[in-house]
């Protein structure tokens, strides 16, 4: 390995620039573009002065791979940069606070206020959409695993959230300050030094100029500095940041993956509706703009992943061909719709149940009203009918009779089958269709229905 690639190698690993670079070693860009291309060779005290600055004996920097050095060696040299690199933000953050006035005080302090109030309305914000999506994914389970998992989301959330805070909020106060002035301090010492050369010992009233001058330029402190480098300590922290985002984005795609491999399976199943004309093509169509969404989706998140360029005109071009496509699909299947007729379930099936009548008996079916028939007996009496797609079931405390449903597991494919042959046929059907009739005399009608507003009222009073 030559000396032009281990100093090029080293200068990437510290985040520097050639202008940074040649500004530490005090010679021109130009000299460390020719270094590093291999047209010429620093001097020997050049060479000794980077062997100091990045903590390299000058075998290794002249001769070795740095590539190859000793892991353990390695991390602790890095280690001690990040430390050294902290005490040093410190440093200059109490010097450039040293040389202000208390008006440019003031001024950074309520600007540093100013952001770190919108850092945290922000974070709010996002917390609360993130708080919703979260309900609305896991808002369906058991209420005590919903917990953990929101718990555990929130404190994820909440480190996360002040690593990101702070990492940004330091990463501002440095551009926005520390690196205007370290650049200003150097200029102004520059000046006074070279004003020396050219006129020896100076007067008491260039004195006072010089001083004014630098008054002046320290006033600039607060105007940012574009060509900023970045501090060792944040630049590990924003690693850390983001590879964690990385792999949030991993996760992401993962989910994304799982609806494209349906649609896909999804596509292929909607050829068993060919005989519908439109709303096959409408659908068919719907599919293909779907998948392309999806895919654009997941293009998008493998580009972060890997940082890949996109390209962008492609995928606005194929974001508007889904839009047309989903609009073409729409308008087909409203128009093929219209063809379709309503068909009433006939095939019922009949279950009968009798239960004693209890003073506080309530009588509860899921999602289905009941009607109330007068009939001279002391049981109650209920007959269900239904569809064969669904079974029946009552659970009677003898105070409270609760009738449900379930799907009929026995019969699934035979449904399956069912609904794509009504499809085909063109006819839409109510297969959950039930009717729940209660048989009993009239005294005991009016208490079933007494006892239940009873009960409703103790539930929401």
């Amino acid at each position: 390995m030559k000396l032009s690639d281990n100093l090029r190698k080293i200068r990437k690993e510290n985040n520097m620039s050639q202008e940074q670079l040649a500004e530490k070693l005090g010679v021109s860009r130009q000299a460390v573009s020719k270094w590093e291309s291999g047209q010429s060779y620093p001097e020997m005290d050049k060479v000794l002065l980077i062997c100091k600055l990045f903590n390299y004996n000058i075998d290794e920097l002249m001769n070795e791979n740095i590539k190859v050095i000793d892991e353990n060696k390695q991390s602790k040299i890095n280690f001690n940069k990040y430390i050294d690199d902290f005490f040093e933000f410190i440093t200059k953050t109490i010097d450039m606070l040293s040389v202000m006035t208390f008006k440019q005080k003031i001024k950074c302090i309520f600007e540093q206020i100013w952001i770190l109030i919108f850092l945290i309305i922000t974070f709010l914000i996002i917390g609360a959409i993130g708080n919703l999506v979260v309900v609305g994914i896991f808002g369906g389970i058991n209420y005590k695993i919903f917990s953990i998992i929101r718990n555990v989301l929130q404190s994820i959330y909440i480190i996360l959230g002040l690593i990101v805070g702070i990492t940004i909020f330091l990463h501002i106060f440095k551009t926005r300050y520390l690196d205007y002035y370290e650049i200003v301090k150097e200029e102004t010492k520059d000046e006074n030094s070279e004003e020396q050369e050219n006129n020896g010992i100076q007067k008491e009233a260039e004195n006072s100029k010089i001083k004014k001058i630098i008054e002046k330029k320290r006033e600039k402190i607060i105007i940012r500095d574009p060509s900023h480098s970045q501090s060792k300590f944040l630049a590990g922290i924003i690693k850390i940041v983001l590879l964690f985002i990385k792999f949030v984005v991993v996760c992401c795609a993962i989910g994304f993956s799982i609806p494209f491999i349906s649609l896909v399976a999804l596509l292929i199943l909607s050829f068993l509706f060919v005989r519908t004309g439109l709303i096959f093509l409408g659908a068919f169509l719907g599919i293909i703009s779907a998948l392309i969404i999806n895919f654009i989706i997941l293009e998008i998140l493998y580009n972060f992943i890997v940082s890949k360029k996109a390209n962008k005109m492609r995928m606005a071009i194929s974001f508007i061909t889904s839009l047309i496509l989903a609009g073409i699909s729409i308008g087909i299947i409203s128009i093929g719709i219209t063809k379709f007729n309503y068909v009433e379930e006939n095939n019922k099936i009949e279950d009968t149940y009798n239960i004693e009548m209890t003073q506080n008996l309530v009588i509860n079916v899921s999602n289905n009203t009941i009607n109330y028939i007068e009939d001279n007996t002391d049981e109650i009496k209920i007959i269900v009918k239904h569809s064969k797609y669904y079974v029946s079931n009552l659970i009677n405390n003898n105070e409270r009779a609760y009738l449900y449903f379930t799907p009929n597991n026995y019969k699934t494919m035979e449904v399956i089958r069912d609904i794509i042959e009504d499809i085909n046929n063109k006819e839409i059907k109510n297969y959950y269709n039930v009717n729940v009739d209660v048989y009993a005399s009239k005294e005991n009608i009016e208490k079933i229905k007494k006892n239940k507003e009873i009960m409703y009222n103790n539930m929401y009073y």
